[in-house]
C-alpha cells in the first residue's frame, strides 16, 4: 500500500449529549473540523439526520459547504446525503457547485438512510425507501455527466457550472447489503462502510464487490473504499467502557421513538435495554480502535489491512466535553495514525506507540 493511498479523517455526526444546545453541538463540530486541518488530517465527513433530538444536522450538503468555507486543505464529504429525500439532479448541481467553490475538495457520499418519518414529511413516502437507491443514483450520475433530461425525446441538460473535473467528485455509496454492494460495483463507485461491520465483514463485502466488478468488466473505482469506526484513545479501561456504553445507548435510541417509524417496524433496531446496551458496548470495545494508543493503532491497522479500504473515517465525538474531544483527536493524529502508517509500511518508523 502506497502512503498516498491511505487517508485519515473524522466523521462528525453532530451528536447531542445531555444538557447541550444545538449551538453547543454545531460549535463543537466546527472546532473539531478546524483542528483536524491544523493536525494535518486528510478528510472530514458529515452526516444527515432528520427530526432527532440527539443529532442536530438535517443537511449534510449545507454543513459540508460551511466547513469547506472554514478550511483550506481538508477534503470534506457527506456520510451520507440521504439521496431519496432530495432531488438527484439538484444534488448533482450542488455537488458541481461545491466542487468549483472548494477547488475540488468536496466528496459526495449517498445512501438511503433509515425508513423514518422523514420519508413521509419530506415528500417521497416510504415507497421511495423500499424502491432503493438505483434510480436516484443513476439520475445523479447522469446529471453530473450532462446526460439527464426530463423526457427521452428532449436534449440533455448541462449543469451550470459543470463539475470542475468531469464527471465530478468521487461518489461513495453507503453499503450494508449485497444489493447495495452490487449497485456500487456495477457503476464503478467506491463503497462507504459503517460502524456495524467488523474488519472481516468488510473484507467479505469488498470481495463481493470485486467479484461483481470483474464479472461486469467495470473499471477500478476512482477513489478508495471508505469505512467508519469509533476511535477513542483511553488509558483507563473504565473510561473506555463508559464512553462505549454511551455510544451504544445512542445507537440503539437513534431511531427507536415509535413516532419516527414510517410504518416499517421490522426495520427498527433492537430495543434500548441494559442487556442490549451492554452487548453492543462489548462489541465496540472488542473490535473498534478504543483503548490505549497502542491498542487503537493495532485495531485500526487490522481494519485497513483486512478490509482493503483506504479511507479511514473516525468518529471521535464520544466524550461530551469539547476539550476532551479535541484532546482525543490530537492523540489520534499524533500517536495513533503515524503508528498505523508504520505498521502498514506506508511511513518511516518515527512513532510513539
Amino acid at each position: 500500500m502506497r502512503e498516498r493511498d491511505l487517508r485519515f479523517g473524522v466523521v462528525l455526526a453532530t451528536d447531542r449529549h445531555p444538557g447541550q444546545s444545538e449551538a453547543d453541538v454545531l460549535a463543537r463540530t466546527v472546532a473539531v473540523a478546524r483542528r483536524a486541518e491544523e493536525l494535518g488530517l486528510d478528510d472530514v465527513w458529515v452526516t444527515e439526520h432528520h427530526f432527532l433530538d440527539t443529532a442536530v444536522n438535517p443537511s449534510a450538503l449545507t454543513l459540508a459547504a460551511y466547513l469547506l468555507a472554514r478550511t483550506e486543505n481538508l477534503h470534506v464529504g457527506t456520510a451520507v446525503t440521504v439521496l431519496p429525500l432530495h432531488s438527484p439532479v439538484h444534488t448533482a448541481e450542488q455537488t458541481a457547485l461545491l466542487d468549483h467553490l472548494s477547488g475540488g475538495r468536496f466528496r459526495l457520499g449517498v445512501g438511503r438512510g433509515f425508513p423514518g418519518v422523514e420519508y413521509d414529511l419530506l415528500g417521497p413516502g416510504l415507497t421511495a425507501w423500499r424502491a432503493g437507491l438505483a434510480e436516484p443514483l443513476d439520475r445523479l450520475l447522469a446529471a453530473l455527466r450532462g446526460e439527464v433530461s426530463a423526457d427521452p425525446a428532449l436534449s440533455a441538460v448541462r449543469l451550470t457550472p459543470p463539475p470542475l473535473d468531469p464527471p465530478g467528485p468521487p461518489v461513495y455509496v453507503a453499503a450494508g447489503s449485497p444489493a447495495s454492494i452490487e449497485l456500487a460495483a456495477d457503476r464503478g463507485l467506491p463503497l462507504m462502510l459503517f460502524f456495524d461491520k467488523s474488519a472481516e465483514a468488510k473484507a467479505e463485502m469488498l470481495a463481493l464487490y470485486e467479484r461483481r466488478r470483474l464479472s461486469g468488466e467495470r473499471p477500478e473505482p476512482a477513489a478508495g473504499h471508505a469505512f467508519a469506526v469509533f476511535a477513542q484513545v483511553c488509558d483507563a479501561p473504565e473510561d473506555a467502557r463508559r464512553l462505549m456504553r454511551d455510544r451504544a445507548r445512542f445507537i440503539l435510541s437513534l431511531n427507536n421513538d415509535p413516532s419516527r417509524l414510517a410504518g416499517d417496524a421490522a426495520s427498527a433496531p433492537p430495543p434500548v435495554s441494559d442487556a442490549n446496551i451492554g452487548h453492543l458496548a462489548d462489541r465496540l470495545l472488542a473490535t473498534h480502535p478504543v483503548g490505549p494508543a497502542r491498542t487503537c493503532a493495532e485495531r485500526l491497522a487490522h481494519h485497513v489491512r483486512a478490509s482493503g479500504c483506504t479511507r479511514v473515517m473516525c468518529q471521535v465525538e464520544a466524550a461530551a466535553d469539547t476539550g476532551d474531544v479535541l484532546r482525543n483527536l490530537e492523540r489520534l493524529a499524533t500517536e495513533v495514525f503515524p503508528a498505523v502508517r508504520h505498521r502498514l509500511g506506508t511511513a518511516p518508523a518515527r512513532v510513539t506507540v
